[in-house]
């Protein structure tokens, strides 16, 4: 149950960000590959055959290797938009799950194909996330606007889509990561930890 729990919207959005994007032997880069939604679109990413590079701090970069990872960022010790750069690697996608700023977006055009996609989930009320935002989907490409293609994704229910999921942890290919399980009276301790943006994989509360 409690894997089941975990799997609903952050399952969900993960294969929405990643699977019609790419197709056996597309590159993929996550930002943020250790978090609820990053650890499920790793997995995704590699059962459709793609090579997967993530961005994690040091004491993550295990686990989203155990994942699948083929190459990790930290980006407490680099630069991601230097290190992507360098790497000279031309990605197919680009999902962002943090979106702390537009940097990576605007230098998209030297990591990311052409015909490729910088898709996120991120972003909240803040004024500069909001007008970040804007600019990059209001703003001209002819007039100095961004290159690539830019989606904001949001969750919607799919049936069929949760069934391939359920599908995928049913064969074992596919695994929750839960960092830990609270009480209900502890709710609140467990949201103030999902606020901080540094969880590893997905927090339970135990409602029953």
């Amino acid at each position: 149950p409690k894997d089941a729990a975990t799997l609903g919207i952050a399952g969900l959005t993960a294969y929405q960000t990643v699977a019609p994007f790419v197709k056996p032997g597309s590159k993929v880069f996550i930002n943020g590959g250790s978090g609820g939604v990053g650890t499920f679109q790793i997995q995704i990413a590699k059962i459709l055959g793609c090579h997967v590079t993530v961005t994690c701090s040091g004491p993550n970069v295990e686990l989203v290797k155990s994942l699948g990872a083929d190459e990790v960022i930290d980006y407490r010790t680099e630069n991601v938009v230097q290190a992507l750069t360098r790497k000279g690697q031309q990605y197919d996608l680009i999902a962002d799950n943090v979106f702390n700023g537009a940097e990576i977006y605007w230098s998209s055009h030297k990591y990311l194909k052409p015909e490729g996609r910088y898709v996120t989930i991120a972003g909240n009320a803040q004024f500069s996330v909001v007008k970040n935002i804007l600019s990059i989907m209001l703003w001209p490409k002819a007039l100095g606007g961004g290159q690539r293609k830019f989606q904001f994704v949001t969750c919607a229910a799919e049936a069929a889509q949760y069934a391939e999921l359920a599908k995928w942890v049913a064969e074992g290919k596919l695994k929750t990561v839960i960092e830990k399980e609270y009480e209900l009276e502890q709710a609140g301790e467990a949201f103030e930890r999902l606020k901080s943006g540094r969880t590893r994989g997905k927090l339970v509360i135990k409602v029953a």
